[in-house]
């Protein structure tokens, strides 16, 4: 059943490509997606949906390098479609503005491999660092950091002055975020002339899981109509609770209550649908990443028997933030495998177009498992052939999935549904 239903989806977006296409552009028109973001799918074989939605991706080491290669000319497309919008002209240099992580090699390998993708994009870039307290002195000194390869990186602590942005005497024409200030809102960028992209204000300091999966449950049933599929294999039951304290069990019993409404939910359609999965839920930070704050339960009762550690673990999320609100979410089992081991895709957007992907795995996770946790380990998926409805055939035999999951239908099918996702973030933004 695993591979049926991709190959059902494919066939019917080949089928319906151009009202899909026209569907995606009035959308994108209306609500422009972010200039870039990550989205996290699980696919269980007979349900597949997105379970996160990053506005800020880091891991751009972990995509193909001909896929690093293939993004330059996107990510310059959708700069120039930007500017147009906000009727500027083309820049000419262009400041990455990170996370402040000077100790975590894998997130500077990353800020290597988007560096260099701006660069080839045709765009002056460097790494700035934003410092609350260093621009209060105006330090120009550059922050040092090494990446996992050894590559070594400066990034300058920036300044605000008369509006404009700056990183030493480096003045950007544009600036680019990849910081989701999750410890709180950047009000100095408030006063920044330049244009930021994504926009600063939709950092987890504002921005909810609830809110995105709203809009992406609705443009997923437009989605299935285009394709007359039943919209219950792409969506995603989601509520949220808040205020919530965990441990001080506080708002515990709505959460509960929440959990019970889910998992029933989940067991009528299991039952229509012949599904004998048992079905259980995710409860997530709603405003968090990095996989921090989640758990999973099978019963609301086990909500009544968390001991303090679990407590403890759903209270704080990044940066050591109180947790205050919850969103109660179906599970969705993974059956993508990778060498016996449980994976999810994750897909990589530049607007609405495809740039890469890499499958997450964990060898002490399971299949009804949060993958993103440390341990996790990233596997290739590469995107550099992607296969267009144009020339889908859906009279051609293609084996069942592999360990590497990179046949054109996966790529067809899981693009499609992450740009579902993306153009509900859009939606996000302009509302």
């Amino acid at each position: 059943m695993t591979y049926k239903l991709k190959k059902l989806i494919a066939e019917r977006i080949a089928r319906n490509r151009m009202r899909l296409w026209e569907w995606q552009m009035g959308l994108a028109t209306k609500t422009p997606p972010p200039f870039y973001c990550s989205v996290d799918l699980r696919d269980s074989g007979y349900k597949i949906a997105p379970v996160d939605s990053n506005l800020y991706p880091a891991g751009f080491n972990n995509i193909c390098p001909e896929d690093i290669r293939h993004a330059s000319p996107v990510f310059r497309a959708q700069i120039e479609a930007l500017v147009s919008r906000l009727g500027k002209s083309i820049p000419e240099k262009i400041l990455i503005l990170p996370e402040a992580h000077t100790h975590n090699a894998y997130y500077i390998e990353n800020l290597v491999i988007l560096s260099e993708i701006i660069t080839n994009a045709g765009f002056e870039t460097i790494i700035g660092w934003y410092d609350e307290s260093a621009m209060q002195h105006e330090n120009t000194q550059p922050v040092a950091l090494r990446s996992e390869s050894g590559k070594e990186l400066k990034a300058y602590p920036i300044n605000i002055a008369n509006e404009k942005l700056m990183a030493a005497d480096f003045v950007p024409d544009l600036v680019l975020l990849t910081n989701d200030f999750s410890s709180g809102y950047p009000a100095a960028l408030d006063k920044v002339s330049q244009p930021i992209v994504p926009s600063h204000r939709l950092g987890w300091h504002s921005r909810k899981k609830s809110g995105h999966f709203s809009h992406y449950n609705k443009l997923a049933a437009e989605f299935c109509a285009v394709l007359d599929l039943d919209p219950w294999i792409l969506q995603i039951d989601s509520e949220e609770v808040s205020p919530v304290n965990f441990n001080e069990e506080k708002g515990l019993d709505r959460v509960i209550e929440a959990t019970e409404r889910v998992l029933d939910r989940m067991k009528k359609a299991y039952a229509e649908r012949n599904i004998k999965t048992k079905p259980f839920a995710f409860i997530k930070n709603n405003t968090g990443t990095y996989g921090i704050g989640i758990m999973v339960v099978y019963s609301g009762d086990e909500l009544k028997q968390t001991n303090s550690r679990i407590r403890n673990k759903m209270s704080i999320g990044k940066n050591r933030l109180p947790i205050d609100s919850v969103i109660v979410q179906e599970g969705i089992p993974t059956a993508t495998m990778v060498n016996r081991l449980a994976a999810e895709p994750v897909i990589y957007l530049c607007g609405c177009e495809l740039v890469g992907g890499f499958l997450r795995t964990h060898a002490k996770k399971g299949i009804d498992e949060n993958l993103n946790s440390p341990g996790m380990v990233f596997r290739k998926l590469c995107m550099s052939d992607l296969f267009s409805p144009d020339n889908y055939d859906s009279t051609q035999e293609i084996p069942p999935d592999t360990d590497q999951n990179t046949e054109p239908v996966l790529e067809l099918v899981y693009g499609s549904i992450a740009r579902v996702s993306a153009l509900a973030t859009g939606m996000e933004l302009t509302r």
